[in-house]
């Protein structure tokens, strides 16, 4: 017979996990797709049955007693692993996997490349999602998410599948005339083409190059939302782009762009491969990983740190 278990209600369990990680009841009756009162009485109803409080409120604050600190640790962990288990056993007949890229990431490398991984893994359904903005992996409906940077990513499980350089691109005619680009000085001739969410990035690059504001201004120039439009725009010549080595080696090999100056000025910046930690060792997960980390041996054989 089965254990007679004594457990609180599970819908109050959830309801205290998601306050625990969002900290106003308006978000997480958000997440909930309930009302922040229905939230609130759940987790008042836990707390009359565990007879100590979990929330001391700051305002809209809802902020963890040493109590919750500790329940939202335990229970956190468990709802990691009932999902693992459900998920094991929901997709007997094939997987789903759902998977997070930045845009000009997903455009310009890993789909023209998903059709390997279909083949060797054809029962693996895989979902890609694009967004440029940061994510939140405990909220969104995510097995695993590609992001550009350094670690720590907290919360979360990494591992780095690349290095690459970042360095501008231009069109070729640009290499050529009166103002060609010849040092990094002469990009004050030129356009700047920024990315809205990278706009730092001509900052450092002319800081690597040892170029002063004062000669060059980073800031001047147009922004676009996504990469792969700046990178567009300098294909017909509006200025010239900063992108990184993943998203214009095609580009760059066909001769439709070329990089004018040295490329390993500004090094290091990984690509990462993010999961939650129950999801790790999930066998479409792992399969994935290690697909995406043999294609970045056969891309990138000079810096892939794998």
């Amino acid at each position: 017979m089965p254990p007679n278990r004594r457990l609180p209600a599970l819908g109050a369990l959830r309801a205290f996990e998601v306050l625990a990680r969002c900290g106003t009841l308006a978000k997480a009756a958000d997440e909930l797709c309930v009302t922040p009162s229905a939230v609130g009485h759940q987790v008042r109803a836990l707390e009359a049955w565990l007879g100590t409080p979990l929330f001391v409120a700051h305002g809209r604050q809802r902020v963890l007693t040493p109590d919750g600190v500790r329940l939202a640790s335990d229970i956190g962990k468990s709802f990691d692993q009932i999902e693992q288990a459900c998920r094991a056993v929901a997709q007997h007949e094939g997987h789903e996997l759902y998977v997070n890229v930045t845009p000009t990431f997903a455009i310009r490398w890993l789909v023209p490349r998903l059709g390997r991984f279909h083949a060797r893994h054809p029962d693996v359904a895989v979902h890609i999602e694009t967004s440029a903005k940061p994510i939140d992996m405990t909220r969104e409906n995510l097995h695993a998410a590609l992001r550009f940077g350094r670690p720590p990513w907290h919360g979360l499980t990494s591992e780095l599948i690349f290095l690459e350089d970042i360095f501008p691109v231009c069109h070729p005619k640009l290499l050529s005339g009166r103002k060609r680009l010849a040092k990094p000085e002469d990009l004050r001739h030129h356009t700047l083409l920024h990315t809205l969410y990278r706009r730092d990035d001509w900052a450092r690059w002319l800081s690597a190059a040892g170029v002063a504001p004062s000669v060059v201004d980073p800031t001047q120039g147009l922004t676009f939302d996504l990469t792969t439009m700046a990178i567009d725009a300098a294909e017909n010549g509006l200025g010239v782009a900063i992108s990184r080595e993943a998203q214009v080696t095609g580009v760059l090999e066909s001769g439709r762009l070329a990089a004018p100056f040295r490329r390993d000025l500004l090094r290091g910046e990984g690509c990462y491969f993010l999961t939650k930690p129950a999801d790790w060792n999930t066998q479409h997960v792992a399969a994935f990983r290690h697909w995406l980390l043999e294609e970045a041996r056969r891309a990138f054989p000079a810096t892939a740190e794998v």
